[in-house]
């Protein structure tokens, strides 16, 4: 009986172990919260950005503007990060910008922010993301990040892209070669199994058609695709599972290879 009171006695105290560390985890999230007191309300900031998307053209020389301010005059700091995701590689995550007064603009060309990462904005294509990232810390010393907000702010873009943010490279029209007339695409993929969710996209004037290998075509599909004359062409590739097995190459109506693509196609063709 003695045992058996030492061994309740042992099971209660890990309970109460576990509790007390569930209940730590939880308050250090401190999720997202705008209908709490004033106290207690979730620290955020909004970010107004002059422009979220560019044509590989234009963003060479352009300029990332941003004014940063508060909801709520809960915020100490504001850290904002930046990074390039791109077909063209794999960038580190670079501190930006520490904002302790608000509202606060910032500003830098998109040289700059390429030339930061490591590399020239020369090489930025359509299908690349300018991606920024920001973190707050409060009055009273907890911190907030994109992962620990609530429904309170989920819906509402303005309140929370201070956390999240991104500015995209558009795929642009396709304007090096007669588009009017038959475009064949040829795709392929190396396991045998169909494009595993990927397609490709011909955009007419705005309507688009997808294209993609099922599982039933296998390893191989082709298409003749029909493109009216005077119409604004864009080709653009989405991606599915199992990148490394995607290729596909596209002939103008010229008869002649427009390009070769893949494994793992970027987004856009040209």
């Amino acid at each position: 009986m003695k045992n058996m009171k030492n061994i309740s006695k042992i099971i209660l105290g890990i309970l109460a172990v576990a509790l007390t560390m569930a209940s730590c985890e939880d308050e250090d999230k401190f999720p997202l919260n705008v209908h709490l007191d004033d106290a207690n309300k979730a620290a955020y900031v909004r970010t107004v950005v002059n422009q979220y998307l560019y044509l590989v053209a234009d963003i060479k020389d352009a300029t990332f503007e941003a004014t940063i301010d508060v909801v709520v005059d809960n915020v100490a700091q504001y850290d904002l990060s930046f990074t390039l995701i791109s077909a063209s590689g794999e960038y580190d995550t670079i501190p930006l910008n520490t904002v302790t007064e608000f509202p606060t603009s910032i500003s830098y060309t998109y040289a700059e922010l390429a030339e930061l990462v490591g590399t020239n904005i020369d090489d930025i294509g359509g299908g690349d993301i300018f991606q920024f990232i920001g973190t707050c810390i409060d009055k009273q010393g907890r911190f907030w990040e994109n992962s620990n907000y609530t429904g309170d702010i989920t819906g509402q873009l303005a309140q929370r892209n201070g956390f999240s943010f991104t500015v995209l490279v558009d795929c642009a029209p396709i304007t090096d070669v007669d588009t009017a007339g038959t475009w064949v695409a040829d795709l392929q993929d190396t396991f045998g199994d169909g494009w595993d969710g990927a397609f490709l996209t011909f955009s007419i004037d705005g309507s688009t058609t997808a294209y993609t290998i099922s599982p039933d075509q296998g390893d191989a599909a082709t298409y003749d695709i029909e493109v009216p004359d005077g119409v604004v062409l864009e080709i653009f590739y989405t991606p599915g599972d199992f990148e490394s097995e995607h290729i596909f190459q596209l002939y103008s109506p010229d008869g002649e290879l427009y390009g070769d693509y893949g494994p793992a196609p970027g987004k856009c063709v040209n």
